[in-house]
């Protein structure tokens, strides 16, 4: 596992010593991806989970415990201190968006900054690489081109990458060149005259009325009608894979090694239900169901038995790359079934501006590729989390 400052600092306090007690201030993605790694790489597991205490009138959306570990509020872990002095270490697990106002609540606490470790992004593509590169079951970005090694570079292919960008988003405080294969493109440029980027999802056969619930996925229908690229993707303004546009060069040469690109799966506790109750709607679940058991009713069986299986392992983001017709493929899927769901939420879709077809996305995007697992020759990558 390559380490960074971060990476050794994490290692050398609390992997180093047989006994470092710790917790993991986070209890999403970021925090069950660091403990599942932790776990199963170096069978050291912490004392609870940490969360900061709701916004006021706000319902808390994280769950009582994590794989049977307790999730405690920042709060009540305040009184707790009053009586004990544990854990030593503080791992903060969350997008790096917040590590400053987690670093400052864990200082009312008196915890100094020798005892904080913040899980960066690079810091969770490493453990993450680590993870799922001793898996036998899974390839990734890194293991392949390492397994390949140096191969001359493919003359005249360069896929289109699309990263969607939109006139609401905030401004990045550091922002970056993004590698030359990210093709940015406004979406929602239907609902604005604001122009963000020379490319817009308007143009063509398109769905960019629609980006206030579908999301960055009107970047997706854009590339799937429009795009004859070989190999074609969707990132984020905020997200993009960890992928130099050297290593991009490198895995063109080797087509035959690889289908698509995915992220790092997430992992959800107790298995990937806990991800659509989070953040979508009874009601629409239900309508999504329907619309899935109507339009590719071997995928709803296929859902079905990967909750029954206990299946842990989700694709967030709606980011991936692809070769042509995988890509195609996987949109006329996804697209079909989420214009059903449209038709059979309440209100309908088209009366809504609430991102709930976005969030259906990610869960289609996961039993898509759940379910041709066997089929497909999938690879995964780190994701760059920009701020």
């Amino acid at each position: 596992m390559r380490t960074g400052n971060d990476c050794f600092k994490l290692k050398r306090k609390v992997l180093g010593t047989p006994a470092s007690p710790f917790c993991i201030y986070g209890a999403g993605i970021v925090a069950t991806g660091l403990y599942t790694a932790m776990k199963s790489l170096y069978r050291k597991t912490p004392l609870f989970f940490l969360v900061s205490d709701p916004a006021e009138g706000k319902q808390d959306e994280n769950p009582p415990e994590i794989d049977g570990i307790p999730v405690k509020r920042l709060s009540d872990w305040r009184q707790e201190l009053r009586t004990q002095d544990f854990p030593l270490y503080y791992l903060v697990a969350a997008p790096e968006t917040h590590h400053a106002a987690i670093t400052a609540s864990l200082h009312t606490l008196q915890i100094e900054d020798s005892r904080i470790v913040l899980f960066t992004g690079e810091l969770e593509n490493r453990f993450l690489e680590a993870y799922y590169g001793s898996r036998p079951d899974c390839r990734t970005v890194e293991r392949l081109l390492e397994d390949g090694g140096k191969r001359a570079q493919a003359p005249g292919i360069y896929p289109e990458v699309f990263q969607a960008k939109c006139h609401v988003d905030r401004p990045l405080q550091n922002p970056v060149q993004a590698p030359l294969y990210v093709v940015p493109i406004q979406v929602g440029a239907a609902l604005t005259e604001q122009i963000v980027s020379g490319l817009r999802d308007d143009t063509g056969e398109n769905i960019s009325c629609k980006n206030r619930n579908y999301c960055e996925l009107t970047a997706a229908y854009y590339a799937w009608k429009n795009s004859d690229a070989a190999y074609k993707g969707l990132c984020h303004y905020r997200r993009i894979f960890d992928i130099t546009d050297e290593q991009m060069r490198s895995l063109l040469v080797i087509p035959e090694e690889w289908d698509v690109i995915l992220p790092y799966p997430s992992v959800h506790y107790p298995n990937i239900s806990a991800q659509h109750l989070r953040y979508i709607k009874e009601a629409d679940w239900k309508a999504m169901l329907r619309a899935l058991e109507e339009t590719a009713p071997d995928y709803d069986r296929a859902y079905r038995q990967m909750v029954e299986n206990g299946e842990q392992h989700f694709f967030n983001f709606n980011m991936l790359i692809a070769k042509a017709e995988v890509f195609d493929d996987y949109c006329d899927f996804l697209f079909s079934v989420l214009s059903r769901a449209e038709e059979l939420t309440t209100p309908e879709g088209r009366e809504r501006a609430d991102r709930f077809a976005g969030y259906m996305g990610e869960n289609l995007t996961t039993l898509y590729f759940q379910k041709n697992k066997d089929k497909l020759k999938i690879v995964y990558a780190g994701k760059r989390w920009l701020t």
